[in-house]
């Protein structure tokens, strides 16, 4: 169950990377800002102040310092889940915004115990199974369709020296929009690549 701490000496080789634990972060950063008060004292600066430090300590430290990187995410959000919790501030509080709070800890929770600890974590394993296949061998048309009339307008003039293959066309119809799975298939999983999970 427990190995070497950290599990991994840099999240995923690369901490700035698309980590879901942003994800989380900015969530819970969001609704602290949705329910601060400018009138009142009470605002949720320990929730926000402690995880603005876990994202210090997850992007700054853990690439240096292992160990103390990640020993610094889990306490500093401990520490913020554990004001989140037991603080009476989120009480007043629709459902709404401790709907989010929860759901933002719970995503940066399960990316820092996932690489602090090694544990498998059920969005990691959301990613593993449904989304990386995907991602990293998308399915490709063998061929783009191309409607056979679309031909290079006679009024363009290409400068010398640059040759066009005679089997080339030039797509200036609209009718090339209808065809858009070979656009789908080749664009999404560079789209799914750059969301943080």
């Amino acid at each position: 169950m427990f190995g070497s701490f950290p599990a991994e000496a840099e999240p995923d080789g690369a901490v700035f990377g698309p980590h879901h634990f942003y994800i989380g972060v900015l969530l819970i950063l969001l609704v602290c800002l949705m329910v601060r008060d400018p009138d009142s004292e009470s605002a949720p600066w320990g929730v926000a102040g402690l995880t603005l430090l876990s994202v210090f300590s997850f992007a700054l430290t853990w690439p240096y310092y292992p160990a103390v990187g990640a020993f610094g995410v889990l306490v500093l959000l401990g520490g913020a889940t554990a004001i989140s919790v037991v603080r009476p501030f989120w009480w007043r509080y629709g459902l709404f915004a401790r709907s989010v709070l929860v759901v933002g800890l719970f995503v940066a929770w399960d990316d820092v115990l996932s690489h602090a600890l090694g544990w498998r974590t059920p969005l990691d394993a959301l990613w593993i199974r449904y989304l990386y296949p995907y991602v990293s061998d998308p399915y490709v048309p063998s061929g783009v369709r191309l409607p056979s009339d679309v031909r290079l307008p006679s009024e363009v003039e290409l400068p010398s020296g640059i040759g066009i293959p005679s089997d080339v066309r030039f797509p200036f119809d609209v009718r090339l929009l209808a065809d858009v799975e070979p656009f789908v298939a080749e664009n999404l999983p560079d789209a799914l690549a750059v969301v943080a999970l």
